[in-house]
């Protein structure tokens, strides 16, 4: 009995070694990544702070943060608004350069997040009432983006995306592109 108890303790010990070890090969083929991109938002500028965990080498699920700081133009006025989202989507490379130079990825995802019109205020700065609210937001986006390497731990990256907020007052459709760098943490 006690033989049987130890070979089954030592079978175990080797099967949970067997997976950890797979497990950590397989986690040092691929790479997470954080980037960070400042560019032009539609009617503004913005800010796009994000990680990326590789599923292989091809494809891998993003984690962003979206920042836009934009005005508005209404009848002559200027409405300032900006938008905060977060964005967790699923992108694919599409194209890798022969030498492995650089690559374009293409992908989508959801979105939730807050606008702020006016800073919060009803009224702008002249008087005028304003009708749009401040509110959350949820939508979609879909985006591409090229990455050029510098380094095995850096590239320099553009990003384009298309974000769609259904609620918003001031604008259901966002355009953003921007470029910025992105460090490989492993």
């Amino acid at each position: 009995m006690a033989v049987k108890l130890l070979f089954l303790r030592r079978a175990i010990i080797g099967v949970c070694l067997t997976v950890l070890l797979q497990v950590g090969s397989k986690a040092q083929n691929y790479a997470s990544t954080l980037e960070g991109t400042a560019g032009y938002a539609q009617d503004g500028f913005a800010f796009n702070i994000g990680y990326n965990y590789y599923l292989d080498r091809v494809q891998y699920v993003q984690g962003a943060l979206f920042m836009s700081f934009a005005n508005d133009k209404v009848d002559g006025l200027s409405v300032p608004y900006n938008n905060f989202t977060l964005n967790i989507g699923y992108f694919r490379e599409i194209y890798r350069s022969p030498r492995k130079s650089w690559l374009l990825a293409i992908g989508g995802g959801g979105l939730v997040g807050y606008e702020v019109v006016n800073n919060g205020r009803e009224r702008l700065d002249n008087g005028a009432v304003i009708d749009a609210d401040s509110k959350f937001l949820y939508g979609l986006f879909i985006g591409a983006e090229i990455d050029v390497y510098l380094s095995d731990s850096w590239s320099i990256t553009g990003k384009v995306n298309e974000y769609w907020h259904p609620p918003s007052d001031l604008g259901q459709f966002v355009f953003y592109g921007g470029i910025g760098v992105k460090y490989y943490l492993f």
